[in-house]
């Protein structure tokens, strides 16, 4: 095992490639059973948000879950642990770091998770990665899930499990 001296030595590109990796085959399988469940709600705004409020605490260190469309639409709430935000339902998430390559992001999606480079969110203006998984139906990608993790806890458990 490494220790933490020898994690930060390494370059963030390496980190943060096994950080994503990490990222996406912990909470991979989770993501497809709500993108797979959330076909059926996708266009009722009010049971999408319950199906994603009875998953939000079974993913560790998620802090909120939402759903967005192909453009970058959310289509749920802001749905987090305690609450849910009703009045980001709607909102355009197009422009968010996440998101800008929503094409791209489809492709690879589409059968896995993928988890995007850490940014400050504007939801908590804390440093968090996005994990995102493809909801599709037959072969056509309605949108995706997201959920966002603050810290990253791959990086807080790498860190956590490394010292001295």
């Amino acid at each position: 095992m490494q220790s933490t001296e020898a994690n930060l030595q390494e370059s963030p590109w390496v980190l943060g490639e096994r950080s994503h990796e990490a990222l996406s085959k912990r909470f991979g399988g989770r993501l497809r059973v709500i993108a797979r469940q959330s076909v059926t709600y996708w266009f009722n705004h009010d049971r999408l948000d319950r199906l994603l409020a009875q998953y939000v605490g079974s993913l560790e260190g998620c802090e909120l879950i939402y759903a967005i469309d192909q453009s970058g639409r959310q289509v749920s709430s802001n749905i987090y642990a305690t609450a849910i935000d009703t009045s980001t339902h709607g909102q355009d998430l197009s422009q968010r770091p996440y998101t800008i390559s929503l094409s791209v992001l489809g492709n690879l999606a589409r059968d896995r998770a993928f988890a995007c480079d850490a940014y400050v969110s504007q939801a908590t203006s804390r440093p968090c990665v996005t994990v995102m998984y493809g909801v599709t139906s037959a072969s056509s990608l309605m949108g995706f899930i997201a959920a966002d993790f603050y810290p990253p806890p791959i990086l807080s458990n790498q860190l956590g499990s490394n010292r001295d």
